[in-house]
């Protein structure tokens, strides 16, 4: 993980209880024979010892995990070159088995969640596709031609606007500026952190506590500044509608108008064209609108369940 800090926090050893005796809690590294009967330790059944009762392992240094004794099965060091117990060679054994670092159980999941949710997700699937999507091919007659045409009329004026100081325009006038929030950026502020056991299989255990950062938002400040410009700006707009295959413009000031403050001129040109098949409408650009003649028969998608015309497929 990104960022995360380890940090041990010492070796302890592991518990094991006697398999003939029943003795419990017996030291996993100092005590390798039980004191009680005197049967040797069980590596595979060493576990973690409650929290506050851990025995820490002074000045422990790491030699590897326990083997066992190929011969007599007991644990031994893993730099030890013969068995304490039987001493047969320790040639070609093996580790000992580690104890897993213990973990929160997983939640029971209800097997049948995923399966419904599944179920349900296809018959929403299949809805929208029944309601909105499918669809039937008609032949429909043409039965008028609709256009509207407009022009924006703008207005040379001085208007107020806001912007941060290195946005502000060079023919900026009256510019009046004053701090204010702009963002924010992540301040580091502690940390959270949890501990985790890990079992070395040599009868001890690490303690690790593994940290990540936590942060917190601060906010971060800019010059916000007002000013006055003098600038083209929408104001009105004249609209000129008709049927039929000539479309006109509406009359409106030129466009070349000088900028002088209250001068006006014509803007932004704005043209939509409808087809009329049967009782419904299509807006088509100009190609597919002068394709049909009035009285002409148009083959057009219509949605199955609604009837509405996909004007897409003329």
């Amino acid at each position: 993980m990104a960022d995360e800090r380890v940090e041990s926090q010492g070796f302890y050893e592991m518990l094991w209880d006697c398999d003939h005796c029943d003795t419990k809690g017996l030291l996993g590294k100092s005590q390798r024979y039980c004191p009680e009967c005197g049967a040797k330790q069980n590596p595979d059944k060493r576990y973690f010892p409650k929290e506050g009762d851990e025995k820490q392992v002074a000045g422990h240094s790491y030699e590897g995990a326990d083997r066992y004794c190929p011969a007599c099965n007991a644990p031994q060091a893993a730099k030890a070159k013969n068995c304490t117990h039987c001493g047969s060679p320790m040639d070609g054994s093996a580790e000992v088995k580690g104890v897993a670092t213990p973990v929160a159980p997983p939640k029971k999941r209800r097997w049948w969640i995923a399966p419904v949710v599944l179920l349900v997700l296809v018959a929403i699937c299949f809805g929208i596709w029944y309601r909105f999507i499918r669809k039937r091919e008609e032949t429909l007659t043409v039965t008028a031609h609709r256009w509207e045409r407009t022009i924006a009329i703008e207005q040379f004026d001085e208007r107020q606007e806001g912007a941060w100081s290195e946005s502000v325009p060079s023919d900026a006038r009256m510019s009046v500026c004053h701090t204010r929030q702009r963002t924010t950026k992540q301040i580091r502020d502690g940390e959270d952190c949890r501990t985790e056991k890990h079992d070395k299989k040599d009868g001890t255990f690490e303690v690790v506590q593994k940290c990540t950062p936590r942060y917190r938002s601060e906010p971060v400040d800019g010059s916000w500044c007002t000013y006055y410009v003098r600038r083209w700006q929408p104001v009105d707009q004249v609209r000129l509608t008709g049927t039929g295959l000539a479309p006109q413009w509406p009359n409106a000031p030129p466009a070349t108008a000088a900028a002088t403050l209250g001068a006006r001129r014509a803007g932004e040109r704005r043209e939509t064209l409808v087809l009329e098949l049967g009782d419904q409408g299509c807006d088509v650009d100009d190609v597919v609108w002068r394709k049909y003649a009035d009285g002409a028969r148009a083959t057009v998608d219509v949605r199955a369940s609604s009837g509405k015309l996909v004007c897409s497929s003329l």
